[in-house]
């Protein structure tokens, strides 16, 4: 399927803005001769500079061939994320882009190309991509990675109640990883830690600033409350209670404010970087009971205070996990996130890294949610398309299968 023309949307709650597809658009303006019927399903990739290419140093070349590749099947949307995260990449850690900022640097990639000067080549990819037609999307997660406390030594993390932290060490880390808990999950809360992702976005959006927009994954209290120092003293300044005092209603009613609040600061300041910058979310999942209002509310992520921030789209969560319900329990979840646009990530990698137990996908899979993608796009028109993950880590015939189907 060949996108001949851009496509424009309307974001939800901030006038209109462009998303995919076609030669580059001066203008978010909605053409006069603009009609319903001239919708056409996004298709893309979602891809990695370092997580999950092992020993691999992907350069322009590889980018390159990828995006001759995506411009010959019609896909018009590439997703990259700009970082590699050691508990699931063990052979790479850390930030890949040539930071400016020194706060920052303790955390780069050393084994990255792009992530030095003299090899930075992603500035080219985006120029080739927008050559072709295909927009490029950055992603960048609300995660503390190795060096983190180093560059923002008042940092906290996800606490339980007991005062441990919510994710643990795998058990091979080393001492270094262990030592730099780069695994666990920041908390929103702590001014250290937004401080640190203001940081790590603006020096990206500075650098790429020709890119289409950004992607967050996170901020999340990861279906769990937190109890680190930050989180109970700002209860305490919003509330004027001592966090044990606190129904737990009230407790997830404050969390969905607070991460409102977290995002729509990160949207002003990505904004002001560039204001045609699209800003994007992973958000939405089906729990294994089904309940996809309540483990969003207990997120931080209730669809009313999401409506609030003002997203271009955001992108649930299709991995796989639900069997010959998955596509009964993506609607639900779609359904779920109205009146917001949706982007699909869907995971169509055989095997999930280690830690991430995930059902295999082979190339059937591929071809049914595919097909069912199609069908499902022309009956909500708040269905953008499909991106597909991880393309750096999946076999030839699932991409094959991609290829064939779209």
């Amino acid at each position: 399927m060949q996108l001949k023309r851009r496509q424009f949307i309307k974001t939800a709650g901030a006038g209109l803005a462009y998303f995919a597809g076609g030669a580059k658009a001066e203008s978010s303006i909605l053409p006069d001769d603009y009609k319903d019927s001239e919708r056409k399903m996004i298709f893309g990739w979602t891809t990695c500079l370092t997580y999950e290419t092992g020993d691999r140093q992907q350069g322009f070349e590889y980018f390159s061939r990828l995006l001759d590749e995506m411009k010959a099947h019609g896909m018009s949307s590439l997703i990259v994320m700009m970082a590699s995260h050691g508990y699931f990449s063990p052979k790479n850690h850390g930030i890949a882009w040539p930071v400016k900022n020194p706060k920052l640097k303790p955390q780069l990639d050393k084994k990255a190309l792009n992530a030095v000067e003299e090899t930075e080549f992603f500035s080219k990819v985006i120029e080739k991509a927008h050559r072709l037609g295909i927009d490029v999307y950055i992603e960048i997660k609300y995660l503390g990675m190795i060096g983190v406390i180093e560059g923002y030594p008042g940092i906290e993390f996800s606490t339980t109640s007991d005062g441990t932290y919510v994710l643990s060490i795998r058990p091979e880390a080393s001492q270094y990883e262990k030592e730099a808990i780069e695994s666990l999950q920041i908390c929103c809360d702590s001014d250290q830690a937004h401080a640190y992702m203001r940081d790590k976005i603006r020096d990206v959006l500075e650098r790429y600033n020709n890119l289409d927009g950004i992607l967050l994954e996170h901020p999340s209290y990861n279906s769990h409350n937190c109890y680190c120092q930050s989180t109970q003293e700002k209860i305490f300044q919003t509330t004027g209670k001592h966090i044990s005092e606190i129904s737990e209603a009230e407790f997830v009613n404050w969390k969905n404010i607070r991460i409102r609040d977290t995002l729509i600061d990160l949207k002003h300041l990505i904004k002001s970087i560039n204001s045609q910058f699209s800003y994007g979310f992973y958000t939405g999942f089906s729990p294994s009971n089904g309940d996809v209002a309540e483990f969003q509310r207990n997120r931080g992520h209730s669809i009313e205070t999401l409506k609030q921030v003002g997203f271009d789209f955001v992108m649930p969560y299709c991995e796989g996990r639900h069997g010959d319900n998955e596509t009964k329990e993506i609607e639900k979840v779609t359904e779920y996130l109205a009146p917001l646009k949706v982007y699909l990530h869907t995971t169509i990698r055989r095997k999930p890294p280690h830690n991430y137990p995930l059902p295999p996908k082979g190339p059937q899979y591929v071809k049914e949610m595919i097909h069912w993608g199609k069908g499902y796009f022309q009956k909500n028109e708040r269905f953008l398309g499909m991106s597909f993950f991880n393309e750096v880590k999946i076999p030839q015939e699932n991409r094959q299968a991609v290829y064939e189907s779209i």
